[in-house]
């Protein structure tokens, strides 16, 4: 669909317009009116447009002039005059600035359609043609940024593309939108990001926008920068980054700009409001480890006991609080929590690391906002509920009821031969049907079962350690010590230290 702007002085002649053609059917919608050219030329700057039908006489601006300063700004934009006056001296100047068609009112139908499909049929033809140099172009670059093209080919492009720039300083600028976009808008923001910096701007797969910049003022490079910056603010309705590499001093090394901006754009992650993203602004954030209250073992403890509901709390309560601390953390410790919360679930909670691990690491990784981290980790919470239940479901009568009598009993002195008398079953049959279905053998899960309870006692009473070592099952409270400091790493009054105030 074609995007056509109506312009006449005369509001019934513009609503005559709308009538007299059925605009869809040869693939167009009227998406803009004005009353001159000046008011035109000031809406044309919020919308693309593809076709311009324009009277010649209007206050303010006329037609002419209005078509002169559009074919400087976008010369692919097509132009139809619609006058009531023929003659030849407006003729011929609209024929000097590429006019389509010089139509009389009241308008002929017939010849306006003609007319319009003759102006489509080259917007289509131009339209393959830049689309089709564009993306050898596009790719050419995008090859360049990734390091994905050697030193001769480049240079080979580089010459067929006229990507030579005349200045010492270059940079990259990552632009990205967090809210979806429609194709033909974001081509829309290249041609004016090209148009401000008269530069190359590319789209890459990710459809992020990627400007090539070259300056030798600084302060004409800020004062650009502001205006991209307004650009955005103005068009964009959810959240936009814009991320600037450092400079370097060949297209050879373009590439290195670009791992800056890359870096800079992670801090998307912490920021709540559109904008810039520069050295200057991510220097004040510290790479110090988080503070939050939150800690894990409870999240394990609420997924083991299948507490769905204190687990989601427990996700959103702790990056609440990272997102509401005035301590300005880089994304980086949070995107390293968030993958700490899921590499010691799969550890500790399931067992094992899942095929998917790659796949929700990314995620995390390219996550721009807190909100979506949360989303992320909660899908995951989700996902290990949903394993652990068919795990529960999968397992025989007997080890299900032998793992339920374990949990109510596991402060009593158990071994698989007392339970084997307890179930009626061979206890070395018990032992591999056990190490089976859940994973671990009998003796790891009592001793790690007997030590989630006991720092449970710890951080919960005040009790002594050798105290809740008996509470739990260990007779004897020195190995209750031994086996707390292998496990967990630190002494059982040492942790109770750590967690007391969480």
């Amino acid at each position: 669909m074609y995007n056509v702007f109506l312009v006449d002085d005369e509001p019934f002649i513009i609503e005559g317009m709308k009538a007299l053609v059925p605009w869809e059917d040869y693939g167009l919608k009227v998406v803009g009116e004005a009353s001159n050219g000046s008011e035109a030329l000031k809406k044309l700057e919020t919308c693309h447009v593809d076709i311009v039908l324009t009277d010649i006489t209007m206050p303010i601006m006329d037609g002419l002039e209005l078509i002169g300063t559009l074919k400087e700004r976008q010369p692919n934009t097509k132009c139809i005059v619609l006058s009531g006056y023929e003659e030849f001296d407006y003729v011929k100047k609209g024929m000097k600035l590429g006019i389509e068609n010089y139509l009389l009112k009241p308008v002929n139908e017939q010849e306006l359609i003609s007319t319009l499909e003759n102006s489509v049929e080259k917007i289509e033809k131009s339209t393959n043609d830049e689309e089709a140099y564009t993306i050898l172009r596009d790719n050419t670059i995008w090859r360049s940024l990734n390091q994905d093209i050697d030193a001769k080919e480049w240079r080979e492009r580089v010459e067929l593309y006229s990507l030579e720039f005349d200045t010492q300083k270059l940079a990259v600028v990552l632009m990205q939108i967090s809210s979806e976009i429609e194709h033909e808008n974001i081509s829309f923001f290249r041609r004016r990001v090209e148009e401000l910096f008269q530069s190359v701007c590319i789209i890459n797969p990710d459809g992020e926008l990627i400007l090539l910049v070259s300056s030798n003022c600084e302060d004409d490079f800020k004062k650009k920068l502001d205006e991209l910056n307004v650009l955005f603010a103005g068009y964009v309705s959810g959240k936009y980054h814009i991320s600037v590499g450092s400079f370097v001093c060949s297209t050879n090394e373009l590439y290195k700009s670009y791992q800056r901006a890359k870096e800079l754009s992670s801090f998307r992650l912490v920021l709540k409001e559109s904008g810039l993203i520069t050295d200057e602004l991510t220097n004040q954030y510290m790479q110090a480890s988080l503070s939050t209250s939150y800690k894990l073992d409870d999240l394990k403890r609420y997924i083991v006991g299948s507490e769905q509901e204190k687990a989601f709390l427990w996700i959103k309560g702790s990056f609440a609080e990272i997102n509401k601390s005035t301590k300005k953390v880089a994304p980086t410790r949070i995107r390293g929590f968030a993958i700490e919360i899921v590499t010691s679930i799969q550890k500790e909670v399931l067992s094992h690391a899942s095929d998917q691990t790659v796949g929700i690491v990314k995620r995390i990784l390219e996550a721009y906002s807190i909100g979506i981290l949360v989303d992320i980790i909660i899908d995951f919470i989700e996902g290990t509920f949903r394993t652990l239940e068919q795990k529960s479901e999968q397992r025989s009568p007997i080890i299900h009821s032998v793992v339920q009598y374990i949990q109510e009993h596991f402060h009593e002195e158990l071994s698989l031969k007392t339970l084997s008398y307890k179930f009626h079953i061979n206890s070395i049959y018990l032992g591999q049907l056990f190490q089976k279905e859940t994973g671990l053998v009998f003796s790891e899960y009592m001793n790690h079962l007997r030590l989630e309870k006991a720092k449970q006692l710890l951080k919960e009473t005040h009790l002594k350690a050798g105290v809740i070592g008996k509470q739990v099952g260990y007779s004897d409270s020195a190995y209750f010590y031994k086996q707390f400091k292998k496990v967990v790493g630190i002494t059982p009054s040492a942790w109770k230290a750590m967690n007391i105030n969480s």
